[in-house]
């Protein structure tokens, strides 16, 4: 299974804390960091989606 990138998993805890807390970043528009880890993680996810498909579709 390959490794999952640093990236994702700094993102991935970015979501945890802000389920709990606020950062310095918060304000009442949302945050920005917060912001950056959902879009690292949707990259990921749609990476990995294609990165299946293409070896489904190989066999």
């Amino acid at each position: 299974m390959p490794e999952v990138p640093f990236s994702v998993i700094l993102a991935s805890y970015c979501v945890e804390y802000h389920d709990r807390n606020l950062c310095s970043q918060c304000d009442s528009e949302g945050c920005p960091r917060l912001a950056d880890a959902a879009l690292t993680l949707d990259k990921f996810r749609a990476e990995r989606l294609e990165r299946h498909r293409l070896r489904k579709g190989s066999l």
